[in-house]
């Protein structure tokens, strides 16, 4: 098997598979056991078959060429990430008070 072309859209991809596990904090996955990003990797193309045209096939609009922009057109996901950010921003905003307070009293 030839070394794929490493172009920055497989690398978004392959780091993003390696960090899956934070994306959806209610599914288990197996500690990651690599480290560095793998030289040998295969591509694919998923083809809908015909009998689930009605059923569950994703529409042509809804479709993103790369794992990334899937997970960026995902609102669910969207709405999760910022309420952690907003989680980290007040806790982080609550650790600085406590230090300026503490700063202030010392004076």
């Amino acid at each position: 098997m030839k070394a794929a072309e490493m172009t920055d859209e497989l690398r978004r991809d392959l780091k993003l598979i390696q960090m899956r596990s934070i994306l959806d904090p209610k599914r288990f996955y197996k500690n990651n056991d690599m480290k560095t990003i793998p030289k040998f990797v295969q591509i694919g193309k998923v083809v809908d078959s015909h009998i689930d045209f009605y059923n569950s096939r994703v529409p042509k609009k809804q479709r993103k060429s790369t794992i990334v922009d899937e997970l960026l057109a995902d609102d669910d996901l969207r709405k999760q990430n910022k309420r952690k950010y907003l989680d980290l921003q007040q806790k982080s905003m609550h650790k600085f008070s406590k230090e300026r307070k503490r700063k202030k009293k010392g004076k």
